[in-house]
């Protein structure tokens, strides 16, 4: 709609979690490294938590896309109500089980059979639960018992749990000290700071092919900062509202005062706070 106006070839603040525009800010640094870490060095249970928007999704897809080519993954996105017979069944469908799996001692049998066989083969398996503040304790018990599956040298089930900050209040439960004791990595996704949004928003920019003081005036980082609270999600909402408002008036580069009209009525309407509740 407002790419040809402002020189961009493609759309810069989509919300589908593209890793090639995931600009990597001093807490996503950090977190790429660790998970790469866990996942590389087979240590069995990583965590990696942040507040709705932050970006957990787009850095998870990073990692992904940067670990060596013998590691198989697994995803469970649906976790709402699963109970653990159930959280066994989709992890069962996604590494494609075979065999009658009726009970409890079924699922894990067969899944040890297949993981032992990979690992014989060398390749490393890793299965991702998002949004795991969704699941509860016993469900996520279960996901402790099938990380008790290793040889004497190595795990052979690398296990991401990934979530909103509830999930770290959840594990602090007694019954689930068990397996947060298991967590070997770990790391909680921080909002961007004030001076890291001019940053974010030029890779973004550039990754799109425009020019970042061609859209922007000096001034508006901080007003955005301000209406976002550093999260990279609503920054995006914020940012193409702006965009398409400019294009609308044929007006570039965009000052601080349309920054601040567009954020005080997204904030009037709840937008920017509704941003929270989508993908992470």
């Amino acid at each position: 709609m407002y790419e040809r106006f402002f020189g961009l070839k493609e759309p810069a603040f989509s919300l589908t979690p593209d890793p090639r525009f995931l600009w990597l800010s001093e807490t996503h640094h950090e977190g790429l490294a660790a998970l790469y870490y866990g996942i590389t060095r087979r240590k069995g249970f990583l965590l990696l938590t942040g507040e709705i928007g932050t970006g957990k999704t787009t850095l998870l897809r990073a990692v992904l896309d940067r670990v060596p080519a013998d590691t198989d993954t697994a995803l469970i996105l649906n976790t709402a109500g699963l109970t653990p017979i159930d959280l066994l069944k989709l992890i069962a469908a996604e590494f494609r089980l075979r065999g009658r799996l009726e009970t409890k001692a079924d699922y894990v049998i067969a899944l040890n059979a297949l993981l032992l066989e990979r690992h014989r083969a060398g390749l490393n398996t890793v299965l991702i639960i998002d949004e795991a503040q969704n699941l509860g304790p016993e469900a996520l018990e279960e996901v402790r018992l099938i990380s008790n599956l290793e040889t004497h040298t190595d795990k052979l089930l690398q296990i991401v749990l990934t979530g909103q900050p509830e999930l770290r209040q959840k594990l602090a439960l007694p019954a689930l000290r068990q397996l947060r004791q298991r967590i070997a990595v770990q790391h909680h996704v921080q909002p961007l700071r004030v001076e890291e949004v001019a940053s974010y928003l030029r890779h973004r920019i550039g990754v799109a092919g425009g020019s970042y003081e061609e859209i922007f005036a000096e001034g508006v980082e901080p007003l955005i900062h301000t209406f976002t609270a550093g999260c990279p999600r609503s920054i995006s909402i914020l940012v193409d509202r702006c965009l398409i408002s400019a294009y609308a008036r044929q007006q570039k580069p965009i000052p601080p005062e349309l920054v601040e009209e567009k954020g005080r009525e997204l904030e009037s309407l709840g937008d920017l706070e509704g941003a929270a509740e989508g993908e992470s």
